[in-house]
């Protein structure tokens, strides 16, 4: 814009018909100008003779044949045509900004969510979303996304404030207990829950209680039974947990999405097969209020696609009690 040049009512005015003006000088008809613009021939025709009245000089000089630019036209064309096309450009920009997922986009989430689920599908959210900056904070304990200036959060269950709308990601789920083979070769497998009493373990310690997380196991024909590990490995994420259990140090419970690649691969083994403990479903949730954005919207379809990805790929390790607790 040019220095000096202040937009108010007259300003705006002028403006009227130069759309109108333009797509007759480029077609050299009122009648397929208006055509174009959806409008009447008279319609546009007087369109043009207003804007030529309030610029004090006639741009198209029409006989009964045909139709020309005046030197004023040809001149106003000129000048007037690559700033509207400018104009029109940036207008469809500022649309397309609207629509397409960009910019920042943060989150929250608990250590099991962001290692099972978000850390893994990252990736391909970045190459199909390079304009989304990405803020992930790792917490421990529910926060109030509202006032720690979250756009959105992942937690598990369906108790969250009413004000917040949340969208599922993964349904209902399991837990399942490991061990590495070399740690099996060494160990004799567990039979029944109260063997594990018997074996080195690693646990996890929640962080919003500090306590212990007790391995509340369930099983479709035998009931279900609590096993509190004695003298465990104690460590405060599942990525620790699972990462000491694929080096031999004991059985652990980890979260299926967490290592179904690994029992998949051979890189750890299933224990107590027949046993598990279920998990809740894990939702994104955001402000009722903000709803979504472009980012946060793409994020959660990316998140949804990837998630059942990973239940396709749980079936397909041939588990009856995965189907059974996942449904």
């Amino acid at each position: 814009m040019k220095r000096g040049f202040k937009m108010d009512a007259r300003s705006r005015s002028l403006l009227d018909g130069v759309p109108v003006f333009l797509a007759v000088a480029e077609t050299r008809s009122f009648t397929r100008a208006a055509q174009r613009l959806g409008i009447s021939p008279s319609a546009a025709s007087q369109a043009v003779r207003a804007l030529e009245a309030r610029l004090g000089t006639p741009l198209i000089a029409r006989s009964t044949r045909s139709l020309s630019l005046t030197a004023a036209g040809a001149a106003y064309l000129d000048q007037a045509g690559p700033a509207f096309a400018a104009l029109a450009n940036a207008t469809l920009e500022a649309a397309g900004r609207s629509t397409r997922p960009a910019g920042p986009l943060r989150l929250t989430m608990p250590r099991s969510a962001y290692d099972g689920i978000v850390a893994p599908a990252l990736m391909t959210f970045r190459q199909a979303y390079p304009d989304v900056e990405l803020e992930i904070e790792v917490e421990g304990r529910l926060v109030d996304i509202v006032e720690n200036g979250f756009d959105a959060g992942l937690r598990y269950g369906d108790l969250l404030a009413k004000d917040v709308t949340a969208v599922k990601i993964l349904p209902a789920s399991i837990s399942v207990l490991t061990a590495a083979p070399a740690y099996l070769a060494d160990h004799p497998a567990p039979s029944k829950p109260s063997d594990v009493l018997e074996h080195d373990t690693i646990v996890c310690r929640s962080r919003t209680t500090g306590i212990i997380v007790p391995w509340l196991l369930v099983a479709e024909e035998n009931g279900s039974c609590r096993i509190d590990p004695r003298a465990p490995t104690v460590v405060g994420d599942m990525a620790t947990q699972v990462d000491l259990t694929i080096h031999g140090h004991g059985i652990s419970c980890s979260s299926l999405y967490c290592v179904h690649e690994l029992l998949r691969d051979g890189k750890l083994i299933h224990v107590l097969p027949h046993w598990s403990v279920p998990l809740e479903p894990i939702h994104v949730f955001y402000p009722n209020r903000r709803g979504q954005t472009p980012a946060l919207r793409a994020f959660v379809e990316h998140l949804r696609a990837f998630c059942s990805t990973w239940t396709a790929g749980t079936a397909s390790l041939g588990k009856e009690h995965v189907h059974h607790h996942a449904a």
